[in-house]
């Protein structure tokens, strides 16, 4: 076997992934139409966009979540709830396991003092 053969087929490997992509990129076509620059974008809120948005917006600002999915919705405070609930199981996984090993030290300290006596 030729000493090149490894070399060849690694470097084979590394460009052939190149070649097919820009052969597959030069088969398609953007036909995405950009945005007309004279739209302008229109603000779902009750009061005036420049009152609400900033920092700390004032109360009043926004609306009611139409879905359980939307902010200030049920999923929301779900996902709020389920994060508290993993950061707890691994809080108490961690306390249950330091507890297990001291409880595991004192016995080990206590067997070892007993058979120096």
């Amino acid at each position: 076997m030729p000493r090149f053969a490894p070399i060849a087929c690694a470097a084979l490997l590394t460009v052939a992934p190149f070649g097919v992509s820009a052969v597959h990129a030069a088969d398609s076509v953007d036909t995405t139409v950009p945005p007309s620059p004279d739209s302008t974008f229109v603000y779902d809120l009750d009061k005036e966009p420049s009152d609400c948005i900033g920092f700390l917006p004032k109360p009043g600002c926004g609306k009611e979540p139409q879905q359980a999915g939307d902010r200030g919705g049920s999923l929301q405070y779900l996902t709020f709830i389920v994060m508290l609930a993993g950061v707890g199981i691994v809080g108490t996984v961690l306390v249950r396991n330091v507890i297990k090993r001291d409880r595991a030290m004192a016995a080990k300290m206590a067997k070892d003092e007993n058979a120096s006596d």
